[in-house]
């Protein structure tokens, strides 16, 4: 006869409350820095001072509309998909470099098979030009580890604020 199997506690499901809430507050911060930093990379006209005010004042109006959509992008998979994929993975035993090291690669992962998906459903209605799907996958999989380096540090944070010593 076999043992009995444990059905999951509910401190697992706590658990895993906790690490999606930890991925809404990763979207939120990785939405915010992608945003601003997209922005300020995207005007060239800022590079001389004669057009600094028309530069802020494009990058002002823009701001709530790049906000947005970088909260679409971060937000469903980090909250619905990557806590989940990082709880199947596991934790490094001393939650260090090899834990920053996972998250990062699945971080990349998860955004590049989204925006390959997406380009996917979208390359027969509107083709991309040459190279644009390539830059595009590269930003998606740098957006990732982005998202899962913000995720590690939070993880931190709350591993020290819970008296958990890890290196």
């Amino acid at each position: 006869m076999t043992a009995p199997t444990n059905p999951p506690t509910p401190a697992s499901a706590h658990s895993l409350l906790r690490l999606m809430l930890m991925g809404f507050l990763s979207g939120i911060i990785s939405a915010f820095i992608a945003a601003s930093t997209l922005l300020a990379l995207a005007d060239v006209q800022s590079l001389g001072t004669a057009a600094a005010g028309s530069a802020v004042k494009n990058y002002t109006g823009d701001l709530p509309t790049a906000v947005l959509a970088a909260l679409l992008w971060f937000l469903p998979v980090g909250i619905f998909v990557f806590p989940p994929a990082a709880k199947f993975l596991g934790d490094a035993p001393d939650g260090g470099a090899l834990r920053l090291l996972k998250f990062t690669l699945l971080g990349a992962a998860l955004w590049l098979l989204l925006a390959e998906l997406i380009y996917l459903v979208l390359s027969p209605l509107a083709p991309a030009p040459p190279g644009v799907q390539r830059d595009d996958l590269i930003s998606a999989a740098l957006s990732g580890v982005l998202f899962a380096v913000i995720y590690d540090l939070l993880l931190r944070r709350r591993d020290y604020l819970l008296g958990r010593k890890h290196r």
